[in-house]
């Protein structure tokens, strides 16, 4: 949507490339140098034995997050270098471990939650699909144990969603959920593009709802991109993208639990989603 909005709805230049080549992703593109790996090393071997008032200085919580959330050296900062502004990245990272320079500069962000139930299941196919490197090999069971321990990838859905909630009435954030966009697309592009200070005609904007849907994404080859064996497509990166997928794996037991620590983390921040 913030692609079509920004080249004013021209569908082709969202076909002509793969989308992470037109976006790419903010967290793969850092080249770390050989200090950083040393200092990560050093950090993790000697936590449990240095004081406090050091391992709360923002650039070593920094490094550890960086650590945590497994960053690797990837390609995307080439990527982003060939692209003329106004750049378009996409990026996981949560509010504490982004780039603070673009904090700085006031860089528009775009933010869309959604609600934890149906992330956490898009999260476990998403991982398990062998197009992701070191395909996760366990059950739902065992992946439920870990996403309700933030032992996953950007660890804890409530404090990646909360942090970024705080800012939401920050001038250059635009705080949107999966679940109210998926009701009402052509309110989403309607905010985004007034967000992005972008005036679109109504046939245009009609047009970018018609090629975000669900269905034209999963035809779009740029964006659902497949793993071929043979003939065959084994994997698709797009899977269903509905609200309330989760019924079909959370146990009774484990939706109990759940419930109760999400009306415990919740509780006061004045958000709420539709499951």
């Amino acid at each position: 949507m913030a692609s079509l909005v920004m080249n004013g709805g021209n569908t082709e230049i969202n076909t002509a490339a793969r989308q992470q080549e037109r976006h790419p992703m903010l967290e793969a593109g850092f080249k770390f140098p050989f200090w950083f790996s040393l200092a990560v090393s050093l950090l993790v071997l000697l936590k449990p034995i240095l004081p406090n008032a050091i391992m709360e200085l923002s650039f070593i919580k920094r490094l550890l997050i960086m650590h945590k959330l497994g960053f690797k050296s990837g390609d995307g900062l080439k990527q982003m270098e060939k692209i003329q502004p106004p750049r378009l990245l996409k990026s996981h990272l949560p509010y504490h471990a982004f780039p603070s320079q673009a904090l700085r500069k006031k860089c528009k962000i775009l933010y869309v939650a959604r609600n934890p139930k149906d992330t956490g299941v898009s999260f476990f196919h998403h991982i398990r699909r062998s197009i992701v490197r070191r395909g996760y090999k366990g059950s739902w069971n065992d992946f439920y144990k870990l996403y309700v321990n933030d032992k996953v990838w950007y660890g804890s859905w409530f404090d990646h969603v909360l942090t970024w909630w705080q800012h939401r009435n920050d001038e250059n954030v635009l705080f949107l959920k999966y679940e109210d966009m998926k009701k009402d697309p052509r309110g989403a592009v309607k905010s985004i593009a007034d967000f992005l200070d972008v005036s679109l005609t109504e046939d245009t904007i009609d047009n970018i709802v018609e090629f975000c849907s669900f269905k034209k994404m999963k035809e779009n080859k740029a964006v659902n991109i497949s793993l071929l064996v043979g003939e065959r497509v084994k994997h698709e990166f797009v899977r269903k993208g509905v609200v309330g997928d989760w019924m079909n794996f959370f146990t009774v037991a484990q939706n109990k639990e759940y419930e109760k620590i999400y009306e415990e983390r919740m509780k006061g921040s004045g958000l709420d989603f539709e499951w």
